[in-house]
């Protein structure tokens, strides 16, 4: 979580809990008594619930999202990418998915096409001025192959939303020497982990 949006939560907090001790105050209840006690306990349990209701569910609500601005990308993307091996120069081309798991806290990403997956480890999403940037570092792990090395790579994604229409798009790197670009498309809100299913899916959407 950012500065930012720490100090917004604390200045929130301290203002609802301000609030509820001068309504404490006007009527006429004292606050180190028990039932003052006992109020502020129920106090502290309603913060609690709302906080966690916001950071998994309420910031994707339209009206509830201005409290704490945060780009709802959580769902399943489908594209294609383009490699280049620096040192071999062979380009490889292929069509894959993207799973975004994201709550207000934490974005985990899973990348999918038929011979790999990729899950991060490292996630940031920035929302600065008009650019909106999706930065992560990730690991693959091969599906069929005999190549038993950990391939790691970080991708760098812009979002963009047009016509109802939003896509991710961008350059990638990885440790094994090559570069690369990804372009996606949102298809789902929804977690589609078989790469079958979200192909079908994007195809059937582009039908439309």
């Amino acid at each position: 979580m950012k500065g930012e949006e720490s100090q917004r939560i604390v200045i929130i907090t301290f203002c609802i809990s301000l609030l509820f001790v001068l309504v404490q105050v006007l009527i006429g209840s004292e606050l180190l008594s028990f039932s003052g006690i006992k109020a502020a306990f129920s106090a502290t349990l309603v913060l609690s619930a709302w906080w966690w209701f916001y950071f998994n569910y309420g910031w994707k609500i339209k009206l509830f999202n201005l409290i704490l601005y945060k780009e709802n990308i959580n769902g399943t993307w489908f594209g294609n990418y383009e490699s280049k091996d620096l040192e071999k120069g062979t380009i490889y081309k292929g069509e894959i998915c993207l799973v975004i798991k994201q709550n207000f806290l934490n974005i985990k990403i899973t990348s999918i096409t038929n011979r790999f997956k990729s899950y991060s480890y490292s996630e940031e999403l920035n929302c600065k001025d008009e650019k909106k940037q999706l930065i992560y570092v990730y690991s693959q792990d091969e599906i069929s192959s005999d190549d038993h090395n950990i391939r790691k790579g970080t991708s760098e994604l812009e979002l963009t939303k047009f016509e109802g229409k939003s896509e991710l798009y961008g350059k990638f790197w990885t440790n094994t020497g090559t570069i690369g670009s990804l372009t996606f498309t949102q298809i789902s809100n929804k977690h589609i982990m078989f790469f079958d299913k979200a192909k079908k899916i994007f195809e059937e959407s582009e039908v439309k």
